[in-house]
């Protein structure tokens, strides 16, 4: 932070580029957790509020999918929510906002440090701002840089690891290996997929030293420290999962199975791939640009660190494809290094001179690219398919069934999941968070009275469900009427009969209609 505050009088560039990036993640900094990913936001959400009403237990995550468990979760180092968490108390309430800005500071943050960082690799003062520019205004990390995830506080992680690590081999500082071992080891438990900056690091010290960082013991000291911190932290999060049978599933070997290989011998897993890093990832031009940026130029050292980071990246991808296939947040992780490529391959327009035709060249690149983005980016706020919709009108019926009914009562959410196969699977947080309650989640597979009877004895006091999931089992939905059905905001009033039912439907267009609330035993 001292590195990017004396740039106040050398380069004010920097600052009116963190300014822009800072404001477009304020776009609907105040919008529910219904965007894109809205189910990986809300766990996010639920944990950060579970911390902030439950304790400030950093190693003891709690979700709200828990049943009738403590909620202890088996997830990746929940530092983030647990900040956003103290922000809560800070603000003396649950405030989602709260999330969204923190994210928002920490990408910011990030771009700063990526500056440093080309600097640090000898970028000249074009490379160094359009790196940070082109950060801050790729269209996935525009979105991803203000959402309620982890994602922000990763990428800063990530980028200061190599940004300490860099300087301590240069200086061989004791406070930049201090803050690179914290960083990293902090990074490391963040996300566990991190773990390939290892390559990176690894060209760093062999820029500095050659073979000879083998030889090196503080290099092998500074292992130990990045290393040892996740592996406690993992291993204890199992103890967690033995506890109370929840998890993320991080290994996939008892939820979803994010490392499955299948998905390589397919060619729609190459195609997504390149569809997404063309469109929503770089766009176009920022394509071309990385490609660019690519091209070898062997100058100093420093180089065989872009190549080893993009080879890191590149078998990040094919470790783990079904995440990456699944989801699109898996590539936030690009955004640095491909920021880094498209400024070295657009600076040399830049760079040496006042050629105004180069200039407008490239500040024509520039303005092509954010005005993709411009258009790429509101599918991930809005995503279609009609999820966008489906997300809103959980969280209206969350409400309305908050202002409902006693805040203690445990309740069973019926949605579809893509994961209900898993041994273990993560279950949905979203209607459970809307709804500020604990429970389950149950999936069509599992709509049967013996569930309903089974879970109303462990405690489940209420059935939410959309009204189309639950019709679309006859049986299913004649016990849910032969037990009273009401749209949320009628509750108590139940119906049994379903020609009254739908007479009801005709003449109400509040937003709960299409979900259906059922009593299973008394409130306790």
């Amino acid at each position: 932070m001292r590195a990017l505050l004396k740039t106040w009088k050398t380069d004010p560039w920097l600052w009116g580029i963190l300014l822009l990036g800072l404001a477009l993640r304020l776009i609907e900094l105040q919008a529910p957790l219904i965007d894109g990913q809205a189910w990986r936001q809300a766990d996010s959400g639920a944990i950060a509020r579970n911390f902030y009403q439950e304790g400030y237990d950093l190693f003891h995550p709690r979700v709200d999918w828990r049943g009738t468990t403590p909620g202890f979760v088996e997830m990746n180092f929940p530092l983030y929510s647990f900040l956003v968490a103290c922000l809560y108390g800070l603000l003396g309430g649950v405030h989602e906002w709260a999330g969204r800005l923190f994210s928002g500071l920490c990408s910011t943050a990030a771009a700063g440090l990526l500056y440093l960082l080309v600097g640090e690799w000898g970028g000249g003062r074009w490379a160094r701002r359009l790196a940070a520019l082109l950060f801050l205004i790729f269209p996935l990390n525009v979105f991803y840089g203000r959402a309620f995830m982890p994602e922000s506080l990763m990428l800063l992680l990530s980028v200061g690891t190599l940004l300490a690590f860099s300087r301590w081999t240069r200086t061989g500082a004791g406070r930049d290996f201090a803050l690179a071992a914290l960083a990293g080891g902090l990074c490391f438990m963040v996300k566990i997929p991190t773990l390939y900056l290892g390559f990176p690091l690894v060209a760093l010290a062999w820029a500095r030293w050659g073979w000879g960082f083998l030889r090196r013991p503080e290099l092998w000291g500074y292992l130990v420290l990045v290393l040892t911190p996740p592996a406690l932290w993992y291993w204890h999060a199992h103890q967690l999962f033995l506890q109370t049978g929840l998890t993320f599933g991080i290994w996939g070997s008892q939820g979803y199975d994010k490392w499955a290989q299948g998905l390589l011998a397919t060619s729609d897993f190459y195609l997504e791939l390149l569809r997404r890093f063309g469109h929503q990832i770089f766009t176009p031009v920022g394509v071309v640009l990385v490609l660019v940026g690519l091209r070898p130029r062997w100058q100093t050292r420093q180089e065989a660190v872009l190549y080893a980071w993009a080879g890191a990246l590149l078998l990040y991808l094919v470790l783990i494809p079904e995440g990456n296939y699944r989801l699109v947040y898996y590539q936030v992780p690009f955004v640095p290094l491909g920021a880094v490529l498209a400024a070295r391959g657009l600076a040399p327009l830049l760079d040496g001179g006042s050629d105004r035709r180069r200039q407008a060249m490239a500040g024509g690149v520039v303005v092509l690219l954010a005005g993709y983005g411009a258009w790429a980016a509101p599918e991930l706020y809005r995503p279609p398919n009609n999820v966008y919709n489906y997300y809103r009108a959980c969280h209206a019926v969350g409400q309305i069934i908050d202002q409902k009914l006693p805040a203690t009562v445990l309740l069973l959410v019926g949605d579809i999941d893509e994961n209900a196969a898993a041994p273990c699977r993560a279950q949905s947080p979203t209607m459970l968070y809307y709804c500020r309650r604990k429970g389950w989640q149950i999936t069509p597979s599992e709509f049967t009275a013996a569930t309903l009877d089974s879970l109303a004895a462990r405690g489940a006091a209420f059935l939410v469900v959309a009204a189309g999931f639950a019709m679309q089992d006859r049986v299913f939905w004649d016990e849910l009427l032969r037990r009273g059905v009401s749209v949320p905001a009628a509750y108590p009033r139940a119906w049994h009969d379903p020609a009254e039912y739908r007479r009801m439907l005709a003449g109400y267009q509040g937003p709960d209609r299409d979900f259906v609330l059922v009593q299973l035993a008394p409130p306790r």
